[in-house]
């Protein structure tokens, strides 16, 4: 006890209570405050530490394999998050070449402050697979959409089509911010909205409305064409009125469905920020939610800088071009030298 360190916050004398880590543990006898000494001369790499955590590993794995509190952990990472640039700012410094035609989805996040997950809004250049700009609220209504696309608006995305499922509040938004901009939703969940609402997979009785709906989708068809099969279904299936209702729906969104013929490029799902979704929900189960708002919000930041700047390895198809690269690259002004975020 007459070479115990004092007590930390009071300076009063202090007990051993034990080891932690191989560290040894102290209580002060005055005011009870517990806090143990670490006399490793090894420094903590907090950079490796965050891009560790950002690339799945809980700060319980982090804690053990740097042999440190788990508390410490939490501490290294959000330190080093809280010094890098704002996503938007490092677009609007850097970025600039990008296709205009947007991916948009909202993806639901555990914030441990609040009863119900709340939503980050965030968009994918298509042809570049950047991520210029999210947006993290409380709700996905339509004044927290408009913010986002304003916020892009003044970022100079040149925005020319939206791709996003039937979310009245997203393409309202990019219209009202945007207003000659191509709205496209996307068919792989409309037509998997019709298989769930007629249950196709276990009532046989409506499996062949739905097949002919998705054939009537399965190819890029002409508008003339697409109008001529559509009548046809109509007459086939006029005795029914739920699927007439629902070809009738087709038929009031057909513009908003075969958008992507009337702007070349654009393409006719959201399956790639779709397979960014499922990314984001692995790294996501390793959190089980966010302290705060705050944290939430700093690490969503950090998380899509780090997909910004790290290098494509399994793109196939037309975008096997991109492998071997990052998004940020791709995008990136002419002229412009990226620094080392990470």
């Amino acid at each position: 006890m007459k070479n115990n360190p004092l007590c930390l916050l009071c300076k009063s004398k202090t007990w051993k209570k034990g080891k932690r880590r191989g560290k040894i543990k102290y209580q002060c006898q005055s005011c009870k405050h517990w806090f143990q000494i670490n006399h490793s001369s090894k420094a903590i790499n907090a950079k490796k530490l965050l891009l560790l955590h950002l690339d799945g590993l809980s700060f319980r794995s982090l804690a053990e394999i740097f042999n440190i509190s788990v508390g410490s952990a939490y501490n290294y990472c959000l330190e080093e998050m809280k010094k890098l640039p704002h996503l938007a700012d490092v677009t609007r410094k850097y970025s600039g070449r990008f296709c205009g035609i947007l991916l948009t989805d909202g993806k639901f996040v555990k914030v441990k402050q609040y009863d119900r997950k709340i939503p980050v809004i965030y968009g994918v250049d298509y042809l570049s697979h950047d991520i210029p700009h999210y947006r993290l609220a409380l709700s996905e209504n339509y004044q927290v959409c408009q913010k986002f696309f304003s916020s892009l608006k003044l970022l100079n995305y040149p925005m020319q089509a939206v791709v996003c499922d039937d979310n009245q509040n997203i393409y309202q938004a990019a219209s009202y911010v945007f207003p000659r901009l191509t709205i496209q939703l996307c068919l792989t969940h409309f037509l998997e909205h019709v298989r769930q609402e007629y249950d196709s997979r276990k009532q046989v009785i409506n499996q062949e409305f739905v097949r002919d709906i998705e054939v009537l989708f399965e190819a890029k068809r002409n508008r003339e064409d697409f109008n001529c099969r559509a009548r046809s279904l109509v007459l086939k299936y006029q005795s029914n009125e739920n699927y007439v209702n629902t070809l009738i729906n087709i038929s009031l969104k057909k513009e908003k469905l075969l958008a992507y013929l009337s702007h070349h490029g654009t393409p006719q799902s959201n399956n790639l920020i779709e397979c960014m979704n499922s990314h984001l929900q692995g790294r996501l189960e390793t959190i089980k939610g966010f302290e705060s708002f705050e944290h939430a919000d700093l690490w969503l930041n950090a998380y899509f800088l780090r997909r910004r700047t790290k290098k494509f390895t399994d793109c196939e198809g037309k975008f096997k071009k991109l492998n071997g690269k990052t998004s940020l690259q791709i995008s990136k002004k002419r002229g412009v030298d990226l620094p080392i975020f990470f």
